[in-house]
């Protein structure tokens, strides 16, 4: 299916290109007036219509399609129509969550499955991982973990950022795509000491039992993984009625890093929030193990 939009959209290119040609033989038709062609005064970076530049970008696509998914347009497109092709075919479950599952936790994102396919939040995650030099280097070696993505959008980011598909994992309580484990936070199947980047983007509230999960994460981490946690402001106003009052908090990095005490090496990013204009919770460590 992901191979389907990657043919559609080299073909748009394809068809652009020949359009392109035509233009640029404007200037040696009869009677041509070079005043009229206004890419020739057009600064624009794309603006400037060449057949090398387009069969370049054509033979780059065709060797490497993962690289279209460096635009969040590109990724939000494909991540929603998978979504609701793949829902249709049928969705697994875990077939009883943790006890530390916040109630409705479950159901809630199954049903946000769709409508937030295209949520690409997670792509502020990336950016800053990214820039943290020994990943940038080798990320393409490095096996990662993502924690509760619900959508594929997320590991669409990290295959746009440079990590490999055979190295990338990913596990929810639910799932519909075939690069989803189904699987709890609580009790992670996987085995010890096999990440080197892990992933939480705005799930650890749905845990009452956050020390349980910082746990886990730090018994399938190993030494030196990068962990990231990211999330949105929360306190007693905002534990809503759909998950009956059981869902916890998020209120500072300090906070997330208290999760992981005596274990945590290198502190790369903090973000903390000042709402109510500004909402997001998030840190970048690594650990000693």
């Amino acid at each position: 299916m992901f191979n389907y939009y990657v043919k559609r959209i080299i073909l748009a290119l394809i068809l652009w290109s020949k359009r392109l040609v035509y233009i640029l033989l404007l200037p040696f038709r009869e009677n041509a007036s070079l005043s009229k062609i206004k890419w020739l005064n057009d600064m624009r970076p794309l603006s400037f219509p060449s057949p090398i530049m387009m069969t370049i970008i054509w033979w780059k696509l065709r060797s490497d399609p993962n690289c279209m998914l460096q635009v969040s347009e590109i990724r939000e497109i494909v991540a929603r129509y998978r979504a609701e092709f793949l829902i249709r075919k049928g969705v697994s479950k875990v077939n009883k969550p943790h006890n530390s599952v916040a109630k409705n936790t479950l159901e809630y994102n199954l049903t946000a499955a769709i409508s937030s396919s295209s949520l690409d939040r997670p792509q502020i995650m990336f950016g800053v991982v990214s820039g943290i030099e020994r990943v940038n280097k080798n990320r393409a070696e490095m096996d990662v973990l993502s924690i509760g993505p619900r959508s594929e959008i997320e590991i669409f980011g990290l295959l746009g950022a440079g990590f490999r598909m055979e190295r990338i994992k990913a596990v929810d309580l639910f799932s519909y795509s075939p690069y989803v484990d189904t699987g709890d936070m609580h009790q992670l199947p996987y085995l010890d000491s096999s990440f080197d980047i892990i992933f939480l983007g705005w799930v650890m509230s749905y845990s009452r039992d956050q020390k349980g999960v910082a746990d886990e994460i730090f018994r399938i981490a190993r030494n030196n993984a990068v962990i990231v946690l990211a999330g949105d402001y929360s306190d007693d106003s905002r534990n809503g009625l759909i998950f009956d009052n059981t869902t916890s908090h998020m209120q500072s990095v300090d906070q997330l890093l208290s999760l992981f005490d005596g274990r945590v090496k290198n502190v790369y990013f903090r973000h903390n929030p000042s709402p109510p204009d500004i909402s997001m919770v998030m840190t970048v460590f690594d650990i000693n193990k």
